[in-house]
């Protein structure tokens, strides 16, 4: 099964498992459901991934499940940070800082900058916190986190009634103008989990 990945994600799978082995049933629970969750960052070239955790998940408070995610996002290199709670769940996003930060050059300056007001001079970490704070703001979620979770552009400005493309289909989100590299994208992140979700059932 391990022939599946990467000889580099063979060596970061045996180091994390390593670790798994020493954890508590609960933790390990946790960092597996998050492993499967996460697939499409760890495996599928996805710049950022929306975890949404329930308040006692596993058994564990929010505290707990905050510093397992670190835990687990140190195993991998991975950046997180919790863009929202609402009481009752946590919504922490688990991203590649450089994916995300090719995401934000690709992405139009004109929208970003002139239509959505984002300040200039933006990387990774920037852009997630005002994603954040326009979420406290507002309640609700800011749709441009789209350009961080790997949605074709066109579809999250689409999305956004910004472009002039009319909605073409869905796939897990809308899709806007062409359906294919929609498509292509989305069924290379469901492949992802499929995997990760075989691997962890697998072990």
């Amino acid at each position: 099964m391990r022939d599946c990945f990467s000889k580099a994600d063979q060596v970061k799978l045996e180091n994390w498992e390593h670790k798994l082995r020493h954890c508590l049933g609960s933790r390990a629970l946790l960092e597996k459901w998050i492993f499967v969750h996460a697939a499409g960052v760890l495996f599928a070239k996805k710049p950022g991934e929306l975890i949404i955790m329930k308040k006692d998940m596993f058994g564990l408070n929010a505290p707990a499940c905050q510093a397992i995610t670190a835990s687990f996002c140190r195993s991998w290199n991975l950046e997180h940070l919790l863009l929202y709670d609402n009481g009752h769940s946590l919504k922490i996003i688990l991203y590649r800082a450089a994916d995300v930060d090719r995401r934000i050059d690709t992405a139009s300056k004109k929208i970003l900058h002139c239509v959505l007001k984002y300040p200039f001079g933006l990387d990774s970490a920037a852009f997630l916190a005002e994603v954040a704070r326009r979420w406290h703001a507002s309640g609700s979620i800011p749709h441009e986190i789209g350009i961080a979770l790997g949605y074709p552009l066109k579809d999250v400005w689409g999305f956004m009634g910004i472009s002039a493309d009319s909605c073409s289909g869905s796939c897990g989100w809308k899709i806007f103008g062409d359906p294919e590299p929609s498509m292509k994208k989305k069924h290379r992140y469901e492949k992802a989990r499929a995997l990760a979700s075989h691997y962890i059932h697998a072990a």
